[in-house]
């Protein structure tokens, strides 16, 4: 329940006013307000009591009145700064503020310190859920449900933490011991669970069937969207209601709202004369609770001075779901009563605690022989009421938040006792999906062993036929070669037809004497052929061939092939 700083300093001035007002300290209050009321006690004497500012401090956490607590444990911390209790209601301060960064800070300080990291570990897990440390805040959740297993809130968040890492299997066994007990806050976290997870159907499905249709149909576009947010945003959602304002491949990092600056210390005042304080409205038949108007300072001394007003009947203030809330607002499982708010900036606590004076009742009410007054009042103008102004639709301006807070858990399910959780169960759970993750990678491993084996073997295949086809044509080249090289030779001759060529090869040695002893052959020019003689010793051998042919009136000159170029025998002598 959410207290306001001016009802936590009501409950100072009703401690302090027993025997004034026997009939207003007797209402029914939960033991964080009880305990705030007595630390609050404890400070109007010694303002700089640490024991006291952080008992009020924690009151206030439990109370979730983060403002207040934050002022509490400032307080505390500038008069000891080592205190590691102090550091540790500081870090819880920040992450109510959804400043998780901060919180485990000033955890990982208090434990610098010598306080108890036991008692530290649920609140640090949801902190590092909310940086995206799930691996982190997992064991944190382990080591404290074997603390307190049965403990909802540390259930809820460790489910929450697997689901945002994808085991939704360990998730739902997580969370199975109050599932089976219709836990409707365990069912709206697995549906949730689900959703993050991008199993829609499962989600809305459990939805339909744990939630009034109008919240159901109001969550399913959020339900919608979780899959695409980042670990720490789904973390910030689930537990707190919010969510970023763009989602998709530009997300919107969830801002965390930075805890309030605490109010600067006063110095202790003397003691003064109480003057009356105004009454709050109860709530459920609780006596209206006196909160203290605002001070007049008067030369030499404080005082206070307020209007006494006619006591208001008792009522019961529902809470409304605000139509547009601060990013902090905490996500609530039920609708509460509680005492109307009254606005105004808390007195500092050292202000002296004033004893309020109630305006006694009338002794002689008026009777009917009371003679009426003789002259009539003058008739005033009627008053013209205002117009109403236009109010925005709710439908159209609610948030995540807002749905989450609106949805009513019957207090016999809050109060149900809840079963330990297994955690063996959700170890053997996580143990398998590592297996079955270390088998999937194994398979992959070899998998790409063997396709590398296979590339590698194709590849040096490859390699070697294209080895030995080189080989090959060096081999063929060098042959070729060998077979033909450079040499000199005498050309008497040119034709297309090479059987032709050998009848003029016949017809020239019987003409000329120098023709007469050569071989004949013939090389390819172009499209027709060359008819030589040779080969010759050397290429002055071949030119005085030439000379002595062309003397005798022969057409023939000198010519030499390349290496490798193919001269082919034409025919015999």
């Amino acid at each position: 329940m959410k207290r306001s700083a001016l009802w936590i300093l009501g409950g100072l001035l009703v401690a302090g006013t027993a025997q004034a007002q026997p009939a207003q300290i007797q209402p029914l209050r939960p033991s964080g307000a009880e305990n705030l009321s007595r630390n609050l006690s404890r400070l109007a004497s010694n303002p700089r009591d640490v024991d006291a500012l952080i008992g009020a401090g924690e009151a206030a956490i439990d109370m979730d009145d983060t403002r207040a607590a934050a002022g509490f444990f400032a307080r505390a911390d500038a008069i000891q700064p080592n205190n590691g209790r102090v550091k540790a209601g500081l870090g819880r301060v920040a992450l109510k503020a959804q400043n998780p960064a901060e919180a485990l800070r000033l955890f990982d300080q208090a434990t610098r310190l010598g306080f108890g990291e036991a008692t530290l570990l649920g609140d640090r897990g949801l902190a590092r859920d909310m940086t995206g440390d799930q691996a982190g805040a997992q064991q944190d959740y382990q080591a404290a449900l074997k603390r307190a297993p049965a403990d909802p809130d540390l259930i809820y968040r460790y489910a929450a933490s697997l689901g945002i890492s994808g085991q939704v299997d360990a998730a739902e066994k997580v969370l199975q011991p109050l599932l089976y007990k219709s836990d409707r806050v365990a069912w709206r976290y697995r549906a949730f669970i689900l959703a993050m997870n991008n199993k829609q159907a499962d989600a809305r499905k459990i939805a339909s069937q744990t939630l009034p249709a109008q919240l159901a149909s109001a969550l399913t576009p959020y339900m919608e969207k979780m899959p695409y947010l980042t670990p720490a945003q789904k973390a910030a959602a689930v537990h707190f209601g919010h969510f970023p304002t763009s989602v998709g491949t530009s997300l919107a990092a969830a801002t965390p709202k930075a805890a309030p600056a605490p109010a600067p210390m006063a110095a202790p005042a003397p003691r003064s004369t109480p003057a009356p304080a105004q009454a709050v409205p109860s709530t459920a038949g609780r006596p209206a609770m006196p909160v203290p108007r605002a001070p007049t300072q008067q030369p030499g001394r404080p005082s206070f001075t307020a209007t006494p007003s006619p006591p208001q009947p008792s009522a019961t203030v529902a809470r409304p779901v605000p139509a547009n809330p601060a990013p902090s607002t905490f996500a609530q499982t039920s609708t509460e009563t509680r005492p109307a708010q009254v606005q105004g900036p808390p007195a500092p606590l050292s202000a002296p605690v004033a004893r309020p004076a109630v305006s006694p009742a009338p002794q002689n009410p008026p009777s009917a022989a009371t003679p009426a007054p003789t002259s009539a009042p003058t008739p005033q103008p009627p008053a013209v009421a205002p117009a109403p102004r236009p109010q925005p639709n709710p439908e159209a301006t609610r948030t995540l938040a807002d749905i989450i807070h609106a949805i009513d858990v019957p207090a016999s399910e809050r109060q149900v006792s809840v079963a330990a959780v297994d955690l063996s169960e959700v170890e053997a759970l996580q143990a398998a999906r590592r297996a079955e993750r270390q088998a999937a990678a194994d398979k992959a491993k070899k998998a790409a062993a063997a396709a590398k084996e296979k590339a590698d073997a194709a590849a040096k295949a490859k390699a070697k036929a294209e080895a030995d086809a080189k080989a090959k044509k060096a081999a063929e080249e060098k042959a070729r070669l060998a077979a033909n090289p450079a040499r000199s030779w005498v050309q008497i001759g040119t034709g297309a037809d090479r059987s032709a060529l050998g009848f003029t090869l016949k017809s020239l040695r019987r003409k000329y004497d120098d023709v007469k002893p050569q071989d004949g052959w013939v090389a390819s020019w172009g499209r027709t052929n060359r008819l030589l003689i040779g080969p010759f010793a050397s290429f002055t051998r071949a030119k005085a061939v030439e000379a002595k042919l062309k003397s005798a009136g022969a057409d023939a000159f000198a010519w030499q092939s390349d290496a490798g170029e193919v001269v082919e025998r034409l025919g015999g002598k």
